[in-house]
Order: structure tokens, then sequence, then C-alpha cells
């Protein structure tokens, strides 16, 4: 059959000049796109670019106008350099004392990004500068009894009893910054004793915490996060330095993600490229057919990322795995293609007359595969996590890009090469034994695979249903050796409160007004708030006050300091604290609590003895007046919670936004929640929302694209059912390794529709077309499995080989992400030759009896 239909031969002949042409193109492309990637991209894992965008994302940046913004957190574990040491010693103290002095030096020469200290060594400087009438430093003292015997007169470890405010704030410094093994029994002994004796407390660690400047970008917060790092390391590696600093915050995971992951890329990509090769070795057995897709498929990532790069898309942590999808997709497009090209090279007599005839048998397999896949990759255009759109539309343009590379690129290889080297002889791996027994299989038992596939997916179904967690930690994209972590998993063995976090309750006026108004009702709404938080679960709450006084800071715990430290100052405003809650006395008029505000904010003593900040500091980071100074005009709260999962974190929130409709309807102010907890949780709802949306959403265009080409509803129902079948597996296999979803593996369900229609459409081109040919429904079905079904096994194998290899990365979750992937590719090959061919069969029995 050396004569071709008049179509192909043109096309061939075309193809043929065009060859050397397209090699170049294809090369000068591959050039252009690879510049983009020079300098490498950095890959963007800040907490705040996972966020979906809210109403309060607007309420914040109107209130960050006359308002300083929500500092950051740098969190720093320090702890004795000698094993068993005390790290509140004297001079551990005024070490610390120190190197808080070299840090705002530090912030001083760079524009004083630190706002505030929690720092045991800082709030004794504060004592300090209140209480010694000599106006000592620190490092002036001998010993911890120099240090009590100026700020201490005739006080007594019970003398505490009572005063709610100075109990709760030596609870928080005990449940934050002190380790669990704290010990001030030596200064009550101390005193009781008529100061005699050593009365030196003692801990095994201590925490500082670092607030800087809500007004830096993201990068130059970075930078500054990375210089403060850089500093506490150097003088705790110091010569008879008497501490260590762990230091830890999103910011500085995010910067060590960013550093591992172009580490983890590079050399995870070169060993996928090597894991391809060797495959393609033992499927080919010719140099020729190895180099052509190699080639073809190292130019198409190229194409996909520097793509991505040119339209300026920002890469995340996610963009690690299009490496592996697109060369697994590739694989598979160039595997099929060319042993359609072993065969049609016997009975064609050029090259491109063969490359042209086996795409002319394939091309509607690969188009329905092409068109489908990308669809449910582009599914992830729904989430509204901005990362995870970018993630489809760099996965839908790879595989479009794999797909040309495949088609086109690696066609013109073939015609150009063989014009110089002639003819390959060896063929390509042949897999007839495995037809055979196969076919032979599902003649005899395929009522028996079908029950055995249904018990399977009921058994994933009940095994998976409520197993699955939903998780977003940076530290997650962090090996478990790499320094960050040893310091937060120290942080979490250290203090009774762990994984602090915060949550912002931000209170505006109502839309079309410029002030809040009604200051008795929201006075007492606050109060009501104020209740309600002390008994809420996760919110931080000091121990042993005679009234719940929860950790956070805003209008109403700051009037309720004010009046506790002045009782004038409340009288002249007509305010009061009657059992610790804040409350209007006689003549209390509208507007009292805006001059209260103004009184407080030109108020330059200490107002918070923990950060040290004076009282004018305090009120506006958290109330902003309007412009004539006369009314309230926006109100932020911070309150300061634990969470250490996603269950803590969506009770949480909903609470939260209880409170927030709560506030809302007695006030008719507008209210908005942020803060990192807040963050948190819209990422995982994003996460589920997405996993969702795009599970669905591939199904359903998948089984549209299907029936608009086929135009016919059963076959395309057969074909997309071992597609869902194998998604209900991995979910299954995932709750069976204890695998939780999170930023990669909430993917894993589109990608499993991706790939496996891909399989299934494959098998089902192929069976059809025997069937139109006029073989029977076994002799169809073995000839599919002779061939389609020999390319699969190959095209799977190396695409399991490529996801294994992730493997070997030290990031959890891409680990995660390369098991489950695997195991996604292995199921959907499973179902497609297992499954889908006995659905076929039956098919066809159902429909003309044969």
């Amino acid at each position: 059959m050396l004569d071709a239909a008049p179509l192909e031969n043109r096309i061939a002949a075309a193809f043929e000049k065009a060859a050397l042409g397209i090699v170049v193109a294809s090369l000068l492309l591959t050039v252009a796109t690879g510049l983009a990637l020079s300098p490498l991209p950095e890959f963007q894992t800040d907490l705040s670019a996972f966020a979906p965008e809210t109403e309060a994302d607007g309420a914040i940046e109107r209130m960050e106008q006359v308002m300083p913004p929500s500092p950051h957190r740098i969190y720093v574990h320090i702890q004795p350099t000698q094993e068993g040491a005390n790290v509140l010693e004297i001079g551990a103290i005024q070490q610390l004392a120190a190197d808080l002095t070299a840090v705002d030096e530090l912030s001083s020469a760079n524009g004083d990004f630190v706002t505030a200290h929690i720092n045991a060594a800082r709030i004794l400087q504060v004592s300090l500068d209140e209480r010694d009438s000599e106006s000592r430093d620190i490092s002036e003292f001998n010993n911890w009894e120099e240090l009590l015997n100026a700020i201490i007169t005739d006080e007594e470890c019970t003398d505490a009893i009572g005063d709610d405010r100075a109990i709760a704030t030596a609870s928080f410094a005990r449940l934050v910054m002190l380790h669990e093994d704290f010990d001030h029994e030596p200064i009550c002994a101390w005193l009781e004793n008529g100061h005699t004796g050593d009365p030196t407390p003692t801990a095994s660690s201590t925490m500082w915490v670092i607030e800087i400047s809500g007004d830096l970008e993201a990068d130059d917060r970075l930078q500054k996060a990375v210089q403060l790092r850089g500093l506490l390391e150097k003088r705790a590696s110091a010569d008879g330095s008497a501490l260590s600093y762990g230091v830890v915050s999103d910011d500085l995971v995010s910067n060590d993600i960013n550093e591992s992951t172009l580490d983890n890329l590079v050399w995870l990509l070169l060993l996928s490229i090597l894991v391809v090769v060797l495959v393609l070795a033992v499927a080919f057995r010719s140099a020729m057919m190895v180099a052509a897709p190699l080639l073809g498929l190292s130019a198409a990532l190229v194409w996909t990322y520097g793509t991505m790069a040119l339209i300026g898309s920002e890469f995340s942590i996610l963009e690690v795995a299009v490496a592996p999808v697109v060369l697994g997709l590739g694989i598979d497009y160039s595997i099929h293609l060319q042993r359609a090209y072993e065969r049609a090279r016997d009975n064609s007599a050029t090259p491109a007359l063969a490359w042209v005839r086996s795409f002319s048998i394939l091309r509607l397999a690969l188009t329905l595969s092409v068109v489908t896949t990308a669809f449910a990759f582009l599914a992830n255009f729904l989430s509204p996590l901005p990362p995870l759109k970018a993630f489809g539309v760099t996965l839908a343009l790879g595989v479009v890009s794999a797909f040309v590379a495949s088609t086109v690129t690696v066609g013109a290889l073939h015609v150009v090469v063989e014009k110089t080297t002639g003819k390959g002889g060896r063929r390509s791996l042949q897999l007839d034994r495995f037809a055979n027994r196969a076919t032979e299989f599902q003649r005899r038992h395929t009522a028996i695979v079908l029950l055995a596939v249904a018990g399977l997916t009921l058994s994933s179904v009940v095994i998976s249903v409520g197993q699955l967690d939903t998780k977003f930690e940076l530290t997650d994209f962090l090996g478990e050796e790499m320094e960050v972590i040893d310091v937060r998993n120290s942080m979490y063995e250290s203090y009774e409160v762990e994984a602090l976090k915060s949550v912002d309750i931000i209170i505006e006026p109502s839309s079309g007004m410029d002030a809040l108004t009604g200051e008795r009702d929201l006075l007492k709404e606050l109060e009501r708030l104020d209740n309600r938080l002390a008994w809420t679960t996760n919110v931080v709450t000091p121990e042993g006050t005679d009234t719940a006084r929860p950790s956070y800071d805003g209008i109403y715990p700051i009037l309720r300091d004010a009046i506790e430290a002045d009782e004038t100052f409340g009288e002249t405003y007509h305010i009061g604290v009657f059992d610790g809650a804040v409350g209007i006395t006689d003549g209390f008029a509208e507007g009292d609590l805006a001059r209260a505000v103004d009184d407080l904010l030109a108020n330059d003593t200490i107002g918070e003895p923990i950060r040290g900040q004076t009282w004018g500091e305090r009120t506006a980071m958290h109330v902003a007046l309007t412009e004539d100074g006369n009314a309230l005009r926006f109100l932020r709260m911070r309150v300061d919670v634990t969470a250490q999962n996603s269950e803590e974190t969506a009770g949480l929130a909903e609470q939260f936004q209880e409170f927030e409709r709560d506030l809302e309807s007695a006030t008719g102010a507008r209210v908005h929640l942020s803060g990192d907890l807040i963050l948190v949780h819209n990422v995982l709802s994003g996460l589920v929302l997405s996993q969702i949306e795009s599970t669905a959403f591939s199904l359903g265009v998948s089984l549209v694209v299907l029936v608009a080409l086929t135009r016919r509803l059963g076959p395309s129902l057969v074909v997309i059912l071992p597609v869902g079948l194998a998604g209900t597996w991995v979910v299954g296999a995932m709750a069976v390794l204890d695998i939780n979803w999170n930023v990669l593996t909430v993917m894993i369900t589109a990608l499993t529709i991706g790939l496996g229609i891909d399989y299934s459409i494959h098998v089902w081109r192929r069976f059809e077309a025997n069937r139109d040919s006029g073989m029977g429904t076994w002799a169809a079905m073995h000839n599919m499995y002779a061939t389609t079904g020999a390319s699969l096994i190959m095209s799977a194998g190396t695409t399991i080989c490529g996801f294994m290899v992730l493997l070997l990365s030290p990031v959890p979750v891409i680990k995660d992400f390369g098991l489950v992937s695997s195991i996604s590719v292995a199921f959907s090959l499973v179902l497609a030759l297992l499954v889908l061919p006995g659905l076929l069969a039956a098919e066809v029995r159902t429909t003309n009896g044969n």
C-alpha cells in the first residue's frame, strides 16, 4: 500500500518541505521563551498571595489611609547556649537587652521598620524607667536582687490579687513568652524572707516577638526579616554569647521555601528527564525514538514556563508540579504517535508521509484528549485562590505545548534526521502476550471485574467520608531537616500557647456615612463582644483574674486599662469600670468616647507595659477619629487566638463570623474580619470549593466535549465512567495513606480526570475504529490491547516514574503530591484497560447483539 490519498500526499509534501523550518522555529521559540526565565523566577509563597479577595481588603485599604497598618510578627525563640542553663539569669537578660538595642539600631538605620517588641528585657527596662529612682539601665545591675530592689518596695507576691490588669498582663507573658517550666517561686520566697536569698527566676527558654511595620511591601518586609535573622544569628555566634536565637516568621518561611523550591525544581526536573530517557529507551530501543520526544518535551516545558513569565504571571510553589504533568502527557502523545509512525513507516515512501498517516489515525483521539484535558485543568480558573487559577492556566498551556511539540516538532525532527540517517531498523517493544491474555480475561471475567470495581468504589467512599482534613501551613512546604522547622517545633513544645495567630475585627461607618454613630449602643455591644470572646474556645485568655479578660487590643480594653490606671480619666468622660466591664455614667453624651480617645492619642506616658508603647501609640493602632476629632471613624480589634489544625481554624472563623453579623445588626456599621487566621480560613475554604468546582467542571466539560464531537451520549458516558471511578479510588487511597488535602493534593481529582480521560479516549477510539473496519468485538479488543494498550502501558509507566521522582523531594507536600499522582495514573490505567473494554463490549452487545 504505497499509494496514499491525495490529501495525505499534499500534506506530507508540505510537511517535508517545512520540517527543517519547524525545527528551527521551535528552537528559536525555545530560546525566546527561555530568555524570560533568566534569571530564574522566584516562587511566591506569601500567605496573602494564596488568599482570595474579600470585602475586608477594601475596608483595610480605606482604614490604612488614616491608621497605621497591622504589624507583622517575627518570632524569636531564645535558648541558653549551655544546655540546662537558665535563660533568665541576669547575664542572659543583659545580653538580650544589648541584642534588642542592636535590633533597634538596625531598624533606625533602615527607616524605623520595627514598631514594637514583646521581650523580657524590654519589659524589665520599662519597669525600671517607671520605678527606679536612679533611672538606671538594666546593664548596670549585677544580679536579680539588685534589680528587684530597684523596682519593688513593699510588694508581696499576693499584692496583685484583685488587680486584674496586672494579673492579665503577667499571665499573658507567662503563657506566650516563657517556657512551660518557668518558675517564679524564688522571687516570692525572696519577698517573704525579707529580701534575702537568691530571687533569680528560672526558665529553659523565652520568646521574643518583634513587630515590624505593616507599611512595608512584601519584598521589602522579607528583606528586613532576613536582615534581622542575620543580625541575631551573628550576635548569637559571637564569643561569649550566652544565648542562641531561632527566628521564624511567615516571611522567612516563604524565603526558605523559595530558595529550596528553586533547587528542588531544577534537580527534580533533571531526574524526571533521566527517568523518561530510561523508560523510552526500554520501550523503543532506538536513540532517535528517545531523543526526539525528549527534545520536543523539553522545549514544551520551556515554552510553558517562559510564556507564563513573559505575561507577568507570578510563580507559586504549585508550578513545581507542572513539569511532571507536562512530561507525562507529552510522553503519552509521543509514544502513541511514534508507535503509529513505526507501523505506518513500513507502508510509506517517506518519513513525512508516515508521520502524517500516524497523526491521521490518532487525530480524533488526540484532539479529544487535548481539549478535554486542557478544559479539565482550566476548571481551576473558577477557584477563588489566585495561585490555583494561575496553576490551572499554566497546566492548560503545558498540555497545548506538549501536544504541539509531540505532533509537530517531534515529527519534524524525525523527518529531518531520517533524511540524513535513513530509516531506523529497531522496532519498539511489543506486548502480544499481554494482548492475548487481557482479551481472554475480559471474555471470561468481565462480570467479576465489574462487581469488584463496584465493591472497591463503595469501599473508597466509605473510607474517605470524614477522614480527609484540609491543611494549609506554609511550613508544610519545608523539609523536616530545615532549621526553620526545628525552630517552629521547639516553639510549639516550649510554650503553653502554641501556634499563636490573630483575628482582626474592623468596624467602619455604614455606606454613605463618615463616622460611627451611637456611642452608647456601640459601647454596650463592645462589652457584649468582650464577654463572648472570654468564653470562646481557642481565644487566648489569661488566668487568675477575677473577671475574664481575653487577650486582645482595641478601644474597649484600652478604655478599661486607662480608667483603671486613672479614675479621673473615666470621670472626665463619663465612663467607668464596673466589675471589669466598661460602662457609661451620669452625664454621658454622644461624643464623649471620641473625646476620650482624642485625650489618649495625645498621652505620651506608658500605656502598654508588655510592648512599652505609650497610650498614644497604642490607641493609634486601634482607633481613628474623623478629621475634626469629634467622632469615631474606624475601629480595629486584634484578638490573639490559637489554632493548630483546619478544624480549629474553621471553628474559630465561624464563631467570629457570628460576632461579625451580630455587631453589624446591633450597630448598623460595616464589620469585617481579617488577620492571619482568617486568611488561612479563606484559603482552606477556597481549597475545598476549588476541589469541588474543578472536579464537577472537569467531568462536565469532558462529557460535553465528548458528546459534541461524537454526537453520542452512550459512549461518552461509558468513557467518562472509569475516569470518575479513578477519582473516587484516589480519594480512598489518600484516606488509607493518611494524606490530607492541601494546595497540591486538592488538584488531584482534576488531574485524575485530565490524565484519565486521555487514556479512556485512546482505548475507546481504537476499539471503535477496529469495529468500524469490520472486526468483531473480541478481535477489536485484541487489536486495541496490542496497539493502544501497549502504548498506554509505556506512557503510564513513564508518567508514574516521573511522578515517583517527586518522592525524593524534601518538601512534604510535594512528596505527597508525587505519591498521590502516581497512584492516580496507575488507577486511571487499570480502569482504562480493565474496566472500559468490558463496558464497551457490553455496550456493543446491548446496541446490536454482536
